[in-house]
């Protein structure tokens, strides 16, 4: 499984730590919600979780293996989901090219008979 950018998972707590919480994702994978993703709540926020406790998280990124992760930009819809393809914009605008093409030349040729039975 690649965790790329925006990706969207669910993971268990393995551990909570003062920076932050350790998150086991699937395939053997692991990544880090940091402190930061609280803001300033994150001593109040700690408290409020446990270790295996089931978390649907984000991948903010992926450096050498490393996952960032983030709980509150779950449902934030600049980070785009990989997997999910109603949120890529280019097989949409690829899709929306090829139907226009061939909606102009289906018209290109009814205007061509059209000209023809007119004769």
């Amino acid at each position: 499984m690649k965790f790329e950018t925006g990706l969207r998972v669910n993971g268990k707590i393995n551990n909570i730590v003062d920076f932050g919480i350790f998150v086991d994702l699937p395939k053997r994978h692991h990544g880090l919600i940091h402190e930061s993703d609280f803001g300033e709540k994150w001593p109040s926020s700690k408290a409020k979780f446990e270790v295996g406790q089931e978390l649907r998280v984000v991948v903010l990124n992926n450096s050498h293996g490393r996952l960032s992760l983030s709980l509150s930009r779950v449902n934030d819809p600049k980070l785009i989901d990989p997997t999910n393809s109603f949120n890529q914009q280019k097989n949409f605008t690829q899709s929306l090219t090829k139907l226009t093409n061939k909606a102009t030349q289906e018209l290109k040729y009814l205007k061509e008979e059209l000209s023809k039975s007119d004769l």
